[in-house]
């Protein structure tokens, strides 16, 4: 990249958003091309291919790819956000960033908090289907069926015990 480009500040770190990035990578490539493919995995999660080529009439001009994957419709434009982030990542593959990062501090953030809240919710979902156990048996297909992330939450790990021990005094 060699205009410069607009940046926020970032705890601290010089950050190009994507959209500046791509205006960059747009007037220094007039002829280049930046295509998305979305794939709809079968558990609901889409994974973005971005690839980003420098010439489209030169195919074996510099050329890159970015990912990202994540479920949609928990939040309003999270299938856009997942094509933004797949875009960024192939234009930091081309060198077209400000931070020298590859993955924002601000994705980054972002991340962390939606797999703290998406792991709360699942926690408390959970610990509302176990209350609803009736019997041993309901007991371990549903523990049998949690990932050992869930299982290793002291919360459910007390109600299981809890449970258990409810159910075989019987």
């Amino acid at each position: 990249m060699t205009t410069k480009a607009k940046t926020i500040d970032l705890k601290g770190k010089a950050y190009a958003q994507v959209p500046e990035r791509i205006r960059i990578f747009r007037e220094e490539n007039p002829n280049g091309d930046i295509s998305t493919e979305p794939k709809i995995q079968a558990d609901g999660r889409v994974i973005f291919k971005a690839t980003v080529l420098k010439d489209k009439s030169k195919p074996e001009s510099a050329s890159a790819t970015g990912h990202a994957i994540g479920k949609v419709g928990a939040k309003e434009k999270d299938f856009e956000k997942l094509e933004t982030i797949s875009v960024g990542r192939a234009l930091a593959m081309l060198g077209y960033l400000a931070s020298g990062d590859v993955a924002s501090s601000e994705e980054m953030e972002e991340f962390l908090k939606e797999k703290g809240e998406r792991t709360e919710l699942i926690v408390t979902e959970t610990k509302a289907k176990m209350e609803k156990i009736k019997n041993l048996d309901e007991l371990k297909k549903l523990w049998g069926g949690l990932s050992q992330e869930l299982r290793d939450t002291k919360m459910l790990e007390d109600l299981k015990n809890s449970l258990k021990t409810k159910y075989e005094n019987s």
